[in-house]
């Protein structure tokens, strides 16, 4: 929180607290949530309570878009957005749960056998999995997902172990679940289960290097990805060309050698599994970690050349050596950002996002410039009337027009630089906290400064109270509405608002 940029108060606009958000899910669950991922957008292209869809009151909407719209969000004050938006997806692992219950034929909240509830626990999970909507689906439509979803799901062996393992950790070997066990299991694996699905994103990243170019080059040769497709048993790698591109995983820099963006590619939608009406499980990006290490030894929005440069040359990934030395050409692009930005570079925006993909080729995506992509997901694609996987027919046919495969990788690219993909174009996580950064930056005097922290004190205390006061209305009503022939909508509700005591460290 203290290296995001802020405003001329302190705090998060819009902008920062949706880009804020979306990395606090992405990193710490593999949720892409919907609302606050770019895909393709600007920061400031919509704003971060989008994210509630329809499924808060009008009264709490209102709280934070002012609060946003105003004076902007304190550290305490997002992490009560966070906390708001995870109760209405645990809110929603309930209503998922109810749906497993009817489709197993068992009265809901009862204790059940461990036996019956391994089948509970198993059919929640494949509702979860293929991201079916338990709100809309019919039950026929959910039974003959849940029964074919071997076929339908092809990790479906590896999600068993991982439930029985949670299962052992949270339950033990207990010969009866009672319903506060059940529900703890359902609500832990929707945590956990981005963390585990991402050894699948591991390993597709694995095969991509055996593929890659060049040693450390962070990219495979459209011919090479092709080819492990139709003769490589690799089937997953058919994306046609216009799929690629519209996803921001391909390099055209080189037309008579297109080449797939490896972390481009495997932070795409199209390795999300829609397991939810608020989020995708997608695969965890690698960069968060690198840039989330640089923002601590930062503490600031904002940093001179040489310093990042330093951190950086001690800064491990995946697959880069702590202690190494930066080439000449990687400091004349840092260089370069220096003098484009007065030498202070804002390390959120796109130029620096550039620079550490130039950096950590494997592990940072290439930032495309908003507008020039629109990620989608394979569904959404398809719903479009647009096709997503070349056919074999044109996968030979650029195979065949491309360079043979090769056999062996060239150990370094053309001075340390694998792609000509580079533009000089800023865009800046919020442009107005980056003007002000030079305003706060002027020191306050001892005086002005007390005033300050009073303040910002007193109007956390007051919109922490009027959230509070707001929440209790609306479930008030809520229950007033459900009280008839629902009578145990409130151990659901009760249910889905354990999680809610998790503290987000933002």
């Amino acid at each position: 929180f203290v290296a995001l940029p802020k405003n001329n108060s302190g705090r998060l606009g819009p902008s920062s607290a949706r880009y804020a958000l979306h990395r606090l899910f992405i990193q710490r669950h593999g949720w892409q949530v919907k609302g606050l991922a770019a895909n393709g957008d600007t920061w400031d292209a919509v704003h971060p309570s989008m994210a509630f869809a329809d499924k808060v009151s009008s009264g709490v909407k209102a709280l934070f878009d002012d609060r946003l719209g105003s004076s902007g969000l304190t550290l305490h004050e997002l992490a009560v957005f966070a906390a708001t938006l995870e109760h209405l997806i645990h809110s929603e692992a309930m209503t998922r749960l109810q749906h497993a219950y009817k489709l197993c034929g068992d009265e809901p909240m009862q204790a059940l056998p461990k036996g019956k509830a391994d089948k509970l626990i198993q059919t929640y999970m494949a509702i979860y999995v293929t991201g079916l909507n338990a709100s809309s689906a019919s039950d026929y439509t959910m039974r003959r997902y849940v029964d074919n979803i071997r076929k339908v799901y092809p990790g479906w062996n590896l999600t068993l172990k991982f439930l029985q393992d949670l299962q052992t950790e949270l339950v033990g070997d207990r010969p009866v679940y009672d319903f506060s066990d059940i529900t703890d299991v359902v609500e832990e694996a929707g945590e956990r289960f981005g963390r585990f699905q991402n050894q699948e994103c591991v390993d597709l990243k694995k095969i991509l290097v055996t593929l890659e170019e060049s040693n450390g080059s962070g990219r495979v040769r459209l011919t090479d990805f092709y080819n492990s497709a139709l003769n490589g048993g690799q089937w997953q790698f058919s994306e046609s060309v216009q799929y690629l591109r519209q996803l921001g995983a391909l390099d055209e820099s080189d037309s008579s050698n297109l080449r797939v963006v490896i972390p481009n590619y495997l932070g795409a939608p199209s390795n999300c599994i829609a397991s939810s009406a608020y989020y995708g499980v997608c695969c965890i990006d690698e960069c968060e970690d690198l840039l989330g290490h640089v923002e601590k030894e930062l503490k600031s929005p904002t940093a001179d050349p040489s310093k990042i440069a330093k951190i950086i040359a001690n800064l491990p990934s995946a697959s880069v050596a702590a202690g190494r030395q930066l080439s000449a050409s990687l400091i004349q692009r840092l260089e370069e950002l220096g003098d484009h930005h007065d030498n202070s570079i804002p390390i959120h925006g796109r130029l620096f996002a550039q620079w550490m993909h130039l950096a950590y080729p494997r592990e940072c995506p290439f930032p495309h410039v908003s507008g020039t992509i629109q990620p989608k997901t394979a569904k959404e694609m398809i719903a479009e009337g647009q096709k997503t996987t070349a056919l074999k027919e044109e996968m030979q046919q650029y195979i065949e027009a491309g360079h043979p495969p090769h056999t062996e990788k060239r150990e370094r690219c053309n001075n340390d630089i694998c792609s000509a993909m580079w533009s000089s174009e800023e865009e800046l996580v919020d442009v107005h906290a980056h003007l002000s950064e030079r305003t706060r930056r002027e020191g306050r005097g001892p005086w002005r400064t007390l005033l300050f922290s009073i303040f910002s004190c007193t109007a956390a205390v007051c919109f922490a109270l009027s959230l509070v006061k707001t929440f209790a209305l609306t479930l008030g009503a809520d229950e007033m509405k459900s009280k008839a022939g629902k009578a145990g909508a409130g151990w659901w509700a009760k249910a889905s608002l354990t999680q809610t005591r998790n503290i987000h460290n933002v």
